[in-house]
């Protein structure tokens, strides 16, 4: 049988690429472009145009390896509020470790320049747009379908776990809390065999963001009120129950057919994990060593 979808070793070499040319590309373009337009830039050049290169070179169904399937009502609704739900709680845990490496190591400011109107409606579209759709096409879509070519059940988990790894591009304190989103993105998509549920939580989690960060950050302030504990620990309380409610999606018997099970992950698929790792982690160290005033 032709193989229908992607390899580990072709998900983990995008990966790689993504992670180096998003850094890279940022470097060079935002100063030149502004911080909200370089957004649109890593959204649609960097993460979205390869995998969509990538599937239609090599002729396969972008319905199938995106899954661009239609999913209930209830589905999506549940996506919704459960996307709301959940960033109190990923929010909570930012805080934590952003508290734990301020108070520890040392405190860090990403260079964010003040931003004009523009700059503005660009972050915001391309935080709450743009990012759902084309991260989830590249993560849940790309590299998710890839890693259930060899773990049916639990390749979300480890593309969650990479996705959040990326993140380290904002910072540290992104890794723990953005690997839990993803975990919860990639059962979505596993659960309910479409991604405009993992767009639309993805969407509401980051349009939480955008309303009730700053306000939620000076409310708490150096101390951590028990409010909030409270709140964090119910939010993710409401996602797992109405995760509970999800809907599964019955597979066809040509979409099961299509998955080629790798029988074992290759050197090569390896190799370039460890090196994104590892690429990824020197920025990190990057950020530890600034926030120790050594650079």
């Amino acid at each position: 049988m032709k193989r229908q979808y992607p390899t580990i070793t072709q998900a983990n070499a995008l990966f790689f690429f993504t992670a180096v040319i998003t850094f890279v590309g940022s470097i060079f373009f935002q100063p030149i472009v502004g911080f909200g337009a370089n957004l649109w830039i890593n959204e649609f050049i960097y993460i979205l145009l390869p995998p969509i290169l990538i599937v239609r070179l090599s002729k396969w169904s972008e319905e199938d390896i995106f899954r661009f399937k239609k999913t209930s009502v209830r589905n999506n609704i549940i996506s919704v509020f459960s996307g709301i739900s959940l960033w109190f709680f990923i929010n909570y845990i930012n805080i934590l470790i952003s508290s734990f490496f301020d108070k520890q190591v040392g405190t860090f400011l990403l260079d964010i320049p003040d931003m004009s109107i523009q700059q503005s409606l660009f972050y915001v579209i391309g935080t709450v747009v743009l990012a759902p759709i084309c991260e989830e096409i590249l993560f849940r879509g790309f590299i998710q379908r890839a890693y259930e070519g060899r773990f049916k059940k639990y390749g979300f988990v480890i593309t969650g776990v990479i996705f959040g790894y990326l993140h380290i591009l904002n910072g540290i304190s992104d890794v723990i809390p953005v690997s839990i989103l993803g975990i919860f993105l990639g059962y979505l998509v596993y659960k309910t065999d479409s991604i405009s549920t993992s767009m639309i939580f993805h969407a509401m989690t980051n349009l939480s963001s955008v309303l009730f960060a700053g306000a939620l950050r000076a409310k708490v302030g150096s101390s951590i009120p028990l409010w909030f504990h409270i709140l964090s620990i119910a939010g993710l309380l409401i996602t797992l129950i109405l995760f509970k409610c999800l809907k599964a999606e019955p597979k066809s018997d040509e979409d099961t057919e299509a998955v080629v099970i790798e029988k074992r992950v290759s050197v090569a698929a390896v190799i370039l994990l460890v090196i994104s790792a590892v690429y990824l982690t020197s920025i990190g160290l990057l950020e530890v060593l600034s926030r120790l005033d050594v650079i």
